[in-house]
């Protein structure tokens, strides 16, 4: 990314066990099903259908969040997305 379009988000509430999928992508996930990887595919395509780049703040976190970004109550991250425009 050239950083001339560039958009920084912030979303405080992705699910911890996305983070893997949302940096590697869904495909070099085993473990999630199928649906869980629908719900990721589906989070990206609409928020960032130009690609992003991703980076995890570790030290805020929710233990129990019942408003994730997707899927159902449980441990999230902020994390800040830049995206191209």
């Amino acid at each position: 990314m050239n950083g001339n379009n560039s958009k920084t988000l912030v979303w405080d509430n992705i699910p911890e066990w996305a983070l893997f999928s949302l940096e590697y992508g869904t495909r070099e996930e085993l473990f999630l099903s199928d649906e869980d990887k629908k719900i990721i595919t589906k989070f990206i395509a609409e928020n960032f259908p130009n690609g992003y780049t991703m980076s995890v703040d570790w030290e805020s976190y929710k233990e129990f969040d019942t408003n994730p970004a997707f899927g159902k109550a449980c441990k999230t991250y902020k994390v800040t997305f830049i995206t191209e425009s």
